[in-house]
């Protein structure tokens, strides 16, 4: 459909051949026949002033424009030569474009979202076998506490070790601080040749070895891990074999 402008330009800017209706009338929402006021072509959308433009290239190439001296209508056609339909095509590539990126964004999202999820699973599993704060911090993860805010973990004291002859070894030790702040590791040194290593955690003041080897020496020491702080260790509790070692703390 070509656009044609009205020889009369301060009533309207351009209507639609055989018909009664303004090019501009949409924009403008102005009928046929009235005054438009400061219609600007640099507001129109792309495909809009893409035929804006090929109707005023038409326009050029023809006898309609004879204010206009030839050499400059000649020039002014050239000038504008394929660029209405460039400017139509690369559009239209745009928008395929555009719902391009949409689509992928929407993708990559939903993959964002689905790594989230895994990582809270990883997460909740870590607190469901009350890992100790060096496992959450290989990951990058926080380390739960119950209450927000600093909080200085204090020393254990008092730990003790009892070894029964059903394979299962009991301490029990004094935690020294608030309820939810911390949690406790348990430290083991099986033998006497093996190294001190981290054996468990706990939020409770006892803990249950079990399947122990009866009349081996266990040794067992404690600390108090919070959000930003650990204490020092607890006093070393020893179950003892069949001879008593001293064992270095």
């Amino acid at each position: 459909m070509k656009y044609y402008l009205h020889r009369d330009t301060d009533v309207c800017y351009g209507y639609i051949r055989n018909t009664n209706k303004c090019f501009l009338h949409k924009l403008h929402s102005t009928k046929h026949g009235e005054k438009l006021d400061d219609m600007n072509f640099r507001t129109l959308s792309e495909n809009d002033l893409a035929d804006f433009a090929a109707n005023v290239a038409t326009l050029l190439g023809g006898d309609d424009l004879v204010a206009i001296d030839s050499n400059v209508r000649t020039d002014l056609t050239a000038a504008l030569g394929t660029l209405p339909a460039t400017l139509k095509a690369q559009t239209a590539a745009a928008a395929v474009a555009e719902a391009a990126r949409k689509a992928a964004i929407s993708t990559r999202n939903q993959t964002r979202a689905k790594i989230r999820s895994v990582m809270g699973r990883v997460r909740d599993a870590l607190k469901a076998g009350v890992a100790p704060k060096t496992q959450y911090d290989l990951c990058g993860f926080d380390y739960p506490v119950v209450r927000g805010g600093w909080y200085d973990a204090m020393d254990p004291s008092n730990l003790s070790a009892f070894g029964y002859s059903n394979g299962v070894n009991r301490l029990r030790f004094n935690g020294n601080n608030k309820l939810g702040q911390v949690r406790y590791e348990i430290w083991r040194l099986y033998g006497d040749t093996a190294d001190w290593s981290l054996y468990a955690t706990t939020t409770k003041q006892s803990f249950e070895d079990t399947g122990v080897v009866p009349g081996e020496y266990y040794n067992y020491k404690v600390r108090a891990v919070a959000a930003k702080s650990t204490s020092n260790f607890s006093n070393v509790a020893v179950v003892y074999g069949a001879v008593k070692k001293a064992v270095a703390a």
